[in-house]
Order: structure tokens, then sequence, then C-alpha cells
């Protein structure tokens, strides 16, 4: 987003120093000063009452007497206010302001809520921003429906009335007061957003939050093709979407230009268009990289990018000429609060018409939904590198086929994201600032339900069977330096125990996090000596939200249920095996298991021989599809005919020849050739991830569930140990000079936010 540059008498005028010490001052003493004089009247006027309900609240009113105060503000103080004063009020910010109050009076009807905001909107000419987020006596419908003559002119800019209990009108989007409305949100209203779908509404909408309101794949499409490119910013988190609307939101509302660029060859890789493509992939896209790329080393790789050269510089970038940011200005700022702040002039970087001049999505909300990993994958490869936000936080791993037989036990489902971590680089999302994804994608551990085993005996089974076998088939997580442009990430979902390999991925993280900044420090250093374009921020900023405690939920076994109940439940997924019911440890066993190798007593494996697999003699299937109308063919590569040393893959073969799953073609991904696939070669996506699922789920012994340990509490000791190491450091250093960050003490500097979910006690 541009920021607003100041005129040539602004620049070159002299600072009035009243002007240069507002901003520090506190709010509450804001109603004296603008009692000095004229000067100060105009400097501090317009701070005092931009935001009345906020300058009374720093002003010291109790949340007790809000209806009180707001109710003889409005029917009686306001009205003998002078104009001038009143135009100066630009924000009703009503989210936390007489929320507790209002049943007390609740009958008297000539003074309720919606009268009193009727009216406020009569007398306050230049109010642009109402916030009633949460408000259960206010009808937004009632109280913005009104003729009044004073409000016809009266256009607002920003409407957030997410909570509100009561439905819209049919009409309600084509009152005049909303046709300038650039931020809106109608969250967790009740009712359909068809209303809303009308090419001839809204013109200026940009940012779009709708979450919760039961938005399916139908009225999705409609919503893309009616607003197109006009949103940049959708909030569509809470709703019952699913893959099917990765197409038509990457065709209508993104950009067509194409942000990626070989010029960062050397630097990032690039990308080589193959011929052919489905549905559910797009076009086949595969990843060559150069001899740095691929390791994320090159010496460059922390540099912002150089301005782009221009022919005719006099005339600027033309209509169809767009290149992605330099990797160091901010992204634009979608919240209620930046937005009113902007809206209101109380931001001096961001006005109105950035937030209305800015065309084609950038910030996505995806979250809550029916979207797979995979239909992520796929908006980040088709997105052309214009996200700039992202946020999924819960996904399914795999959506298994309908139409195939049932691989995994009936109630077993792997939530994450594995196979991600090369669409995060800037060769694929080269604006990515902000990442909110499942800790999956760091971690390697999705996160595992099924019926009949503990919260406890999911994590732990997550964590040790499962996650041995997502490393063999996704041999590549996330790493900072994978992608030194993001510089916040949220990882979602985190379990708050562990046998150890959860710490242990997440402390190697925090440690690469202030690797990165030791190197970016010595990059930086390097780089302001020869006055280059500048060094890039890094990951900054990194917020954990971890789940309830499980061990606080639950403390006995009663979840890890008897294996005859089990067996007794008819699930063609599942069998149960008498012999080991004396130790208590039930064992889930999956079709899979009967399929391939049989295990003798002493551990040796060999062929069924019913096994399919031995009527294919080589490595690859051919595919025939059809693309943008022209027929295809590609070999796909279904594993080695001689087991290898990867169990995923030779369960791979087993599930292509063996059960006929073959959805998903589609090229290879980095992670993937360093797990054994062919480079450049195709694979059957679908069953690849579906590998990853283990033939028993065996229930651990409850001593090991209890020395599983609390993963904030380890975290915590590691940063701990980090900050003393760095403060010895610091006491040894000669003063005034920096300890540098990353090795030996490897403490990070960045802010660490950590978030947690209340345990459901039993």
């Amino acid at each position: 987003m541009t920021a607003v540059l100041p005129s040539y008498r602004e620049a070159t005028a002299r600072q009035d120093w009243l002007h240069l010490v507002a901003s520090f001052v506190a709010p509450p003493d804001y109603p004296a000063l603008c009692l000095v004089d004229r000067r100060f009247w105009y400097v501090f006027a317009p701070r005092l009452w931009f935001n009345v309900l906020l300058a009374v609240r720093q002003a010291g009113l109790q949340s007790g007497d809000d209806l009180a105060w707001w109710f003889n503000f409005v029917f009686v103080r306001l009205e003998r206010t002078q104009p001038k004063t009143r135009a100066l009020v630009r924000v009703l910010d009503a989210r936390e302001f007489a929320k507790d109050s209002y049943h007390f009076a609740s009958d008297q009807q000539e003074r309720s809520l919606n009268q009193s905001f009727k009216r406020a909107l009569t007398l306050l000419p230049n109010l642009t921003c109402i916030l009633l987020d949460g408000h259960a006596d206010l009808d937004p419908g009632n109280f913005l429906v009104g003729n009044d003559p004073g409000t016809r002119d009266q256009r607002l800019l920003m409407l957030s009335i997410a909570g509100c209990p009561s439905p819209l009108p049919s009409t309600f989007f084509n009152f005049p007061k909303l046709i300038g409305v650039v931020y809106l949100d109608i969250s967790g209203i009740p009712g359909s957003i068809w209303s809303m779908i009308q090419p001839s509404i809204l013109p200026d909408l940009r940012i779009l939050k709708i979450r919760n309101r039961e938005v399916d794949d139908v009225a999705f499409n409609a919503l893309a093709l009616c607003f197109g490119v006009r949103l940049w910013s959708l909030d569509i988190s809470e709703n019952r979407i699913t893959d099917a609307i990765i197409a038509p939101l990457t065709t209508k509302c993104f950009r067509a230009s194409n942000l990626r660029s070989e010029a960062y060859f050397r630097v990032e890789g690039k990308l080589v268009t193959a011929r052919g493509g489905t549905p559910d992939y797009g076009t086949f896209i595969f990843v060559e990289e150069s001899e740095w790329s691929g390791s994320f080393s090159h010496p460059e790789r922390y540099l912002a990018d150089a301005p782009m050269y221009m022919a005719d510089p006099e005339s600027g970038p033309q209509e169809y000429q767009f290149f992605r940011s330099d990797g160091q200005g901010r992204i634009n700022p979608d919240s209620a609060d930046d937005v009113h702040r902007a809206f209101s002039d109380q931001d001096r970087h961001l006005s109105v018409e950035n937030y209305r001049d800015c065309l084609g999505l950038t910030h996505l909300n995806l979250s809550n939904n029916k979207i797979s990993a995979f239909g992520i994958e796929k908006l980040l490869r088709n997105s052309n590198g214009h996200l700039e936000e992202l946020a999924s936080n819960f996904m399914p791993l795999v959506v298994p086929p309908k139409t195939q037989p049932r691989i995994w036990p009936k109630s077993a489902m792997l939530y994450g994201i594995l196979n991600a971590a090369h669409v995060l680089r800037p060769l694929f999302s080269s604006n990515l600032r902000t990442l909110r994804l499942h800790h999956s994608v760091v971690t390697q551990i999705p996160t595992l339900e099924m019926e009949g085993l503990s919260k406890l005996s999911r994590l732990y089974i997550a964590e040790t069977s499962i996650l041995s076998r997502s490393e063999q088939a996704y041999a590549q997580s996330f790493i900072p330096d994978m992608n030194p442009r993001l510089t916040s990430l949220t990882l979602t979902s985190i379990p708050r125990r562990s046998s150890g390999p959860l710490i242990a991925k997440l402390v190697h993280f925090l440690r690469l996090l202030s690797i990165q900044e030791r190197l970016i420090h010595d990059a930086s250093t390097i780089s302001s000596s020869w006055r280059g374009s500048g060094t890039l921020k890094g990951l900054r900023h990194l917020r954990l939200e971890f789940e309830s405690d499980a061990k606080e939920e639950s403390t006995d076994m009663s979840e890890d249920v008897d294996a005859e109940e089990l067996m007794n439940t008819g699930d063609q997924g599942f069998s149960f095996f008498n012999d080991e019911r004396a130790t208590r440890r039930p064992t889930l066993t999956s079709q899979l298991s009967g399929l391939g190798d049989v295990t003798n007593s002493s551990g040796a494996t060999h062929k069924s021989r019913d096994d399919e697999s031995d009527r294919v003699d080589g490595d690859f299937l051919t595919h025939n599809g059809e693309w943008n109308g022209e027929a295809f063919s590609v070999p796909v590569w279904i594993g080695p005919k001689v087991p290898s040393g990867n169990s995923v893959i030779n369960q791979y073969r087993r599930l292509v020849l063996k059960h006929n799953l073959r959805d998903g073609v589609g090229p290879v991904t980095t992670s993937q050739v360093i797990a054994g696939a062919p480079d450049k070669s195709f694979i059957f996506h679908t069953a690849w991830c579906m590998a990853i699922m283990p033939d028993k789920l065996e229930a651990p012994p409850w001593d090991n569930l209890m020395a599983m340990k609390d993963v904030l509490e380890e975290l915590k000791q590691f940063r701990l140990r980090g900050r003393v190491k760095h403060m010895d450091l610091k006491k040894q250093t000669t003063e005034g000079t920096k300890v540098p960050p990353g090795e030996p003490h490897f403490f990070w500097m960045g802010k660490l936010e950590v978030s947690k979910e209340e345990p459901m006690r039993r």
C-alpha cells in the first residue's frame, strides 16, 4: 500500500512543536488542553472528539455508567454542542460500550439504544465509522434505515456489526448511507448473504468479513463473480466452503498479472510450466532450482529487491505493469482498529484513498472451513504471488475419495499441512508477509482424530508412529530461510503435551530464528557499507496457539476403549486381536495391514501371493487427461517394484495398484524428491498422502502418557536458558558493544507470543 506523501509545502514548512508533541500527550489531558487557546483547541479537539466513546472511557467512565452517560449525551448535551465540535466526531466504537447495562432501561422505548443511535447519526454529520460488534440490543437495520433529512447525504466508510442477533432486511445494502462503504463486517448475523450479491451495490467495498454465515460453495461462487477484484481483504472463516471454491477464487478475485519472475532465479529458483493439468491441481508446474536456491543459502537472499527499471521514468508504471513488493514495506492493515484510525485521519501514513485504490485479493482468511491442505497448496500455486496475508488454522490433510473403499479406519482423520513448504517460498509467494497455519507446516506432526483413543493417546501416536512416516513422505518442513520476506508466523492447534518430538521441533525452529537473525544482522552490516538496496527483516513475530491441556481434561484411560467393544462396532476399518487385551493396549488396524507385507513371528516380511503389484513390472503408469481443451498424457511414478527402505513409498505403490487409488495427479514437490520420488516426475498425491497412516494404531502404555511433558513449560525453560547466556555475554562485553544474535546463546530477539486454550474440565 502506497503511503500518503506530504505536499511540497508540508515537506518544507517548519513543524509546529505542538503538533510534534501532541502524540505523546496522555488522552485524559486533552480536555484541559483544549481550554488553553484556539491554537491548542485545533490541535487537541480532533484527538478528543474523533472517537467520543473511547475518549470518555479514557477519561474514567465506568462500564456500569455507560448507558446513563450515553443517553444524556445523545438526547441532552449533543444538541447543545457547537456544530463545529460535533463535526469532529468520526467514529462510534461501541464494541465495549454499554453491553452490560442495557437491561436496566429496556422498557424506555423513547430512549432505546436504537433510537439513540438513530439520533446520533442525525447530529453527527461527519460520522464515517460505526462499530457495534456483539451488541445484542441493537438492530442495525432499524437505526440505519431512517430517512431523516439530516442524514440523507451522510456516507459511511466503515460498518462493523459482527454478532448482532437481528437479521438484516433484504434491502439493507441498498440504503444510501452504505453506498460508499469500504469496510464491512457482517459476521455471525442470522440470515443469508444473498441480498448483498448484487453488481450495482457497494461499489467501493474493499474489505469484507463474513465469518460464520453458513456460506457454501454456491454462495461463494456468486460472491466471487459479483465482487471480483474489487475486494482486497476477505475473511470467510467458519463457513462451509470446500476445495471447489479455489478455482473461482483465484480466477475471479486475484489480479491476472503474474508477480513471479525469472530475474531472481539464482536466489530463489524458477517455475517451469509443464503440458497438461487437472481441475484439482491446476496447470502443472515444476520447480527448477539453481545451485543456491535448493539449499536457501545464496549470499543475497536477505537483500531487498532493487527498484524496477522503467523505460520511461516520467510515465511511471503502466496499467498492465505490476511488480512484486521489495520485501521491506508494511502490508495493508485490515483490522478494525487500523481501518477506523485511517478513515478518521488519525494515521499519517494511510488514508481512505489508500484503501479504496487497492484492487485484487491480498488478504485472505479461510480458517475453520472444509478446505483441505491440497486446496491451500493450490491456492498458493495459483495466486500469482499476490497474497500478503493468509490464515487457515485447521484443515484436513487429505479428503479421502468417496468412490474408493475406506483405506483408513472409519473414524480416523488427519489434520494439518505437510507439503506446503515449497509454495511458501518467494518463488510462489513473493508478497507473503503474514501467515497463520497449522503447526504441522513446521513440526511435520499432523493432528489425529479417532474414536476409541483418548486425546493423550492420539497426541502420542501423532508424534511417534505418524511423525516417522510423515518425515518419510515429506522430507522438508518450513524453515525461516525458505522465505526471509515473511515477517509474521502463527502456528495453530499446538498440543500442550509431548513425549519429546514436538518439543524438539519447536526448539529447533526457535534456534533457526536466532540463526537467521544473526545472518541478517551480518548482511545488513555489509549492505550498509556500499549503499545496497537494504536488507529484509526476516521473521520477527512468532505466535504459538496452544490447545487445551489434555492431561488436565482427562486423567484416566476411559477413552481408550476395550478391544472387544470396538470389535463389535462392525466398522470395516477396525480389527483387534484378543491376545493383546491383557495389556490394555487396543490395536486399531487399517485395511492396509493385509495388503502387502506380512510379518511373521521373527519379524521377517514376505509378499502375499495375491498382491497385484507383482503384475506390474515398471515403475510408471500412464495418465491420460484433457486440459484447456487439449488431450495430454504423462507417466506417473508409482514407486519401485522392489521394496525400498522407505515404507511410505512401498505403501504408496500398494495403494495405487491394489486399491486403484489414482486421484490427485500432479508434479512432485521438492519435499517428495528428497523423500525418494524421481525429480521432474508425476505422482498420485492422494495415495502418497494417505500412505502416511500406519498399518496399526496402538494405544500407548499408561506410563508413557503420564510421562508426557508440558510443551509450553519446556519452551519457557529453553528461552530462559538462552536469556541467561545472553545476559552473561552482555556482562562480558565492553560498554557500548551489543551482543550479536545467534550462536552461542541462540536467544531470538523477535516477538514471541503464546495463547492458551482453557481446558474443558470433566
